[in-house]
């Protein structure tokens, strides 16, 4: 699952890459916090694969750390779930508090853009 995971991340990091900096939009003006707040009311893809890279770097990593404690670590049968438990509790917490600062966040607010986009 880790090679999925890295083949799949090197594509979403080609396609956020490619959407944050190479974008004639972002080429002419810059990229400033009007430019992403309009990207997030327009196009909800935007929205869509910054949450799915989250979500695939996070398993990714986490399962990476997972993998090195287990390989290189003295850990033992019954600690081993313990461990994993620890980590996907990690993941959920740090999931959560991502996929907030997306969704959740009160300072991107439609009436923010259009006030923003009128001056």
């Amino acid at each position: 699952m880790q090679r999925v995971t890295g083949a799949v991340l090197l594509v979403l990091l080609i396609l956020h890459f490619w959407v944050e900096h190479f974008t004639a939009e972002v080429r002419t003006g810059g990229l400033t916090f009007e430019v992403v707040q309009r990207r997030f009311f327009e196009n909800r893809w935007f929205v869509a694969v910054d949450i799915a890279f989250l979500l695939i770097a996070l398993y990714h990593g986490l399962n990476g750390l997972r993998n090195i404690i287990f390989d290189f670590g003295r850990v033992s049968g019954r600690y081993r779930v313990a461990v994993t438990w620890l980590l996907v509790l990690v993941g959920l917490v740090i999931a959560y508090w991502g996929i907030d600062a997306f969704i959740g966040n009160p300072h991107l607010v439609p009436s923010e853009v259009s006030r923003v986009a009128a001056r």
